[in-house]
This record gives structure tokens, sequence and C-alpha cells, in this order.
């Protein structure tokens, strides 16, 4: 039960600890998972009777996973970059695409899968993947329109996703409407910035491989 505890507990933590990329970022990862670790390993040995060894077992293990997971996401990242505008957080990723190269202006059937396919090519490799796909609209029309729509885009991009073999059971759609523009409304330029569809990526510690 107490060993249960301890994975439980770094599980939970290490969500915090994957950071960005090579080098510098990863160490912070790795760092993050240390302390985490540590701390956590430091409980279950004071219930043990062993304070002392239960937190450098945490320390050790926490190390391990938190720069596997940073090294990864680094790697993800590094790959995404090709095809989109991707930037790390200290989340995960996230990965922008703009939606007049998926769609049609109103529309939310995709025009062109071919970067989608390319995407659920990198996707498939890291199996930890939690996506979250948003969907934006700039802010002509109303509520009324721009919600569903920014809805139905992400629903698409998901479906196409998931007949490119991404698993279904990993991604959630939202529908953002006008909220959180990147752009300035009141131009062609910034409004095209707006209408997009954003993928967020964190990270299910449970299912890091192993060998990383």
């Amino acid at each position: 039960m107490k060993k249960q505890l301890l994975v439980f507990a770094l599980g939970s933590t290490l969500a915090m600890s994957a950071c960005t990329s090579p080098g510098k970022r990863t160490a912070i990862g790795a760092g993050a998972g240390v302390a985490a670790g540590a701390a956590v390993g430091a409980i279950i040995g004071h219930q043990s009777g062993n304070r002392g060894k239960g937190a450098a077992l945490g320390a050790a293990l926490g190390g391990v996973l938190g720069g596997t997971i940073g090294n990864r996401l680094d790697k993800q990242a590094k790959e995404l970059e090709k095809i989109a505008e991707t930037r790390r957080t200290d989340e995960g990723i996230v990965t922008k695409l703009k939606s007049d190269i998926l769609f049609d202006t109103g529309k939310s059937t995709l025009k062109n899968a071919k970067n989608l396919n390319d995407m659920a090519a990198i996707l498939k490799k890291y199996p930890e993947n939690v996506l979250t796909i948003k969907g934006y609209t700039d802010s002509t029309g109303t509520k009324m329109i721009n919600n569903p729509l920014s809805l139905q885009r992400a629903d698409a991009v998901k479906n196409q996703l998931v007949a490119a073999g991404v698993p279904a059971d990993t991604i959630s759609t939202q529908g953002m409407g006008a909220e959180n523009p990147v752009g300035d409304n009141k131009t062609a330029e910034g409004r095209a910035q707006n209408r997009r569809v954003e993928i967020e990526i964190t990270v299910d510690e449970s299912k890091v491989p192993k060998n990383g």
C-alpha cells in the first residue's frame, strides 16, 4: 500500500515537473521531478520509519520521470514545429493551425487534411499525450454563430486525427468562439490570425514509456 501511495503521489505531482527545450529547460523538468519525488518519498519514509531512505528513493524516481517527460515533450515540440506554429509551455505544448488553411470562411468542413495527417503521424509516437483541441473565430458575426462554428471546427480536426490513428479517448474539444484573440479584430490580418485551431498537449504520466 505504501509503495502504491508513493507511485500515485508522484504521478499527481510530476505533471508540473516536465518543462521545455533541450538542455536548460529539460533540466528544470528533471529538477522539479526530484523535488516532488523527494517530498513524497519523505512522507512514505516517515510512515515506514526511514524518512531519509524514502526521500532518496522518491527523488531518484521523480528525477528520472521528470527528465523523461521533459525530454519527450521537447522532442515532440521540435517535430511539430516543422508543420505548425508550436511553442512549449509549463504544462506541455501548444500547436496552432490557421483556420484558413483548413476551412473555407464560415464553414467547418475540412478542405485540406494533409497537415493534420502529418501531425497525427507525430502525435501517435507519444502515447502519453492528452489533447485538448480549441476552435476560435474572429469577432465578425454573433456568438450564436461563432460559438457553434468554433466547436464544429475543433470537432472536425479531432475526427481527422482519429481517422489518422490518434486514440479518440485522448482528445477533447472546445468551441471558444471569439474569445482570447491573438490579433487585432479591427484589421483583416488580425482577424485572420484569430481564425485558428489550437491543440494543447499535456501528459498522462502513467503512459510514459519506461525506456523514454
